[in-house]
């Protein structure tokens, strides 16, 4: 760690912090509240060149680090004990180009800022439900989405990067960097900056519908079943749905999340229509908006930090077995304010990018996020321990319906078995590893094929 002194103390354009230093608590702080790995330093960059020198220090140096974004890793795997935390939040540049329909985006962009920008600017692009994570991480590791859809996930969206690889050279990434980026994570590079694709986009629909939950268990069985057989209509790709549990004034009440992002609302306000049929229902509260005052809506029901944990399985369909062990779940959660679960669905019609990505959960299939988010130790232990049951008894109901591929970001690492979760493209991200990072400098990140 000496040596990373004294090359911080001779390059004081880059700044930093250490434990005995004002902000340091402050900018060590995440999501997670419980979670105390603590780093013995963090460097914030601010241009490339200033990563390049880093990383070129840190491994020579063989100085463990990781990188962090928007600090939402449930399991804390963005910090390294007494490590070097290159934190990435002042890499915060976004210049749309129009001409081009890409946009630039800074390693450190959280989403709503991301938002604020692209709106001056009338475009969108595909992003993450909880819009104060950061942007890159979500998008490198796949990145479900309202918009997949529509435009693809996260990683879709990637068509170029600039990064510091293993061996702490600047690099424009070619299509074989690119392709390992695309769902491989921060496993062989820092990710500088991004080029994504954007899209137009102005007015659009958003909002809730909530339903009546006096039977939160039946409700939910019924808005599966009668969704089920909407989808044989071919619900238009420009429909984002994302099931949830939230606390009314009478209880909690089963609601969906809608996000109809075509320009053509009168087209989208019929299939608002028909989604709000599908279960008796209690509120309706979709109308035009634009996708930042959408976020902006969600960000106010989503907390800043909080004890937390989270359990992810996967399922082909939500069939009459996994709605009824998710509505008498959620029907029985210890009664703390919060969600008790939202679901990711990648519907048939999404775009799928195959050849040119290594995230491999291309199959139509539903992520069903159980919750345990809690204000204090006491709430949390009683609803991980919640959430435990909940998600045990999700894997008792048919094998034959789990989805077999755990989402990276939202599983703890015991529950990650890469070979299985990549497949065929396990060797592609492995070559573009040893090429790009043989010597393993980026062993903390994530993703470690």
């Amino acid at each position: 760690m000496d040596q990373l002194i004294h090359f911080l103390s001779a390059n004081s354009n880059i700044r930093h912090a250490t434990p005995e230093s004002a902000d340091f608590a402050d900018l060590r702080e995440q999501f997670v509240i419980q979670e105390t790995r603590t780093p013995g330093i963090i460097v914030r960059p601010r241009t490339i060149e200033d990563i390049a020198s880093l990383v070129k220090v840190l491994t020579i140096n063989n100085l463990p680090f990781s990188v962090r974004g928007g600090g939402h890793d449930m399991f804390g795997r963005t910090v390294v004990e007494d490590g070097v935390s290159i934190d990435m939040r002042e890499v915060s540049h976004i210049h749309v180009d129009k001409a081009s329909h890409t946009a630039r985006v800074g390693g450190g962009v959280i989403i709503l800022d991301l938002h604020r920008e692209f709106d001056k600017q009338k475009v969108t692009t595909a992003h993450a439900v909880t819009p104060t994570v950061g942007f890159t991480g979500w998008a490198i590791h796949g990145g479900y989405g309202l918009l997949s859809t529509n435009y693809g996930l996260g990683s879709d969206q990637i068509v170029g990067a600039r990064v510091v690889d293993g061996q702490g050279n600047i690099v424009d990434a070619d299509e074989t960097l690119l392709t390992a980026i695309r769902g491989g994570g921060g496993s062989v590079a820092v990710i500088y900056e991004l080029v994504i694709k954007v899209y137009p986009s102005e007015k659009i629909l958003g909002g809730f519908v909530a339903y009546q939950s006096a039977d939160l268990v039946a409700t939910i069985r019924q808005y599966n079943e009668n969704y089920r057989k909407l989808k044989y209509e071919k619900i238009p790709p420009a429909m984002g749905l994302f099931q949830g549990v939230i606390d009314g004034p009478g209880g909690r009440l089963f609601t969906i999340f809608v996000l109809w992002s075509s320009s053509d609302l009168e087209e989208g306000q019929k299939w608002v229509d028909r989604v709000a049929e599908l279960a008796p229902i209690a509120v309706k509260n979709v109308a035009p908006t634009t996708i930042l005052e959408f976020s902006e809506l969600v960000a106010t029901l989503t907390e800043k930090k909080s004890y937390a944990t989270i359990f992810c399985p996967g399922f082909y369909d939500l069939t009459p077995e996994v709605t009824d062990v998710i509505g008498t779940y959620a029907k029985n959660r210890p009664n703390y304010p919060g969600p008790a679960f939202g679901i990711h669905e990648l519907r048939a019609e999404a775009p799928r990018e195959f050849a040119n990505s290594v995230f491999n959960a291309r199959d139509p299939h539903f992520l069903v996020e159980i919750l345990a988010l809690a204000a204090s130790p006491e709430a949390f232990e009683e609803l991980r321990e919640w959430g435990q049951r909940f998600y045990d008894a999700l894997m008792k109901t048919d094998p034959a319906n789990v989805y077999p591929i755990s989402y990276i970001p939202l599983n703890p690492d015991e529950r990650l078995d890469f070979r299985l979760i990549y497949g065929r493209r396990y060797e592609i991200l492995k070559k573009a590893k040893q090429q790009y990072d043989p010597s393993n400098a980026f062993k903390h990140s994530v993703v470690r094929p």
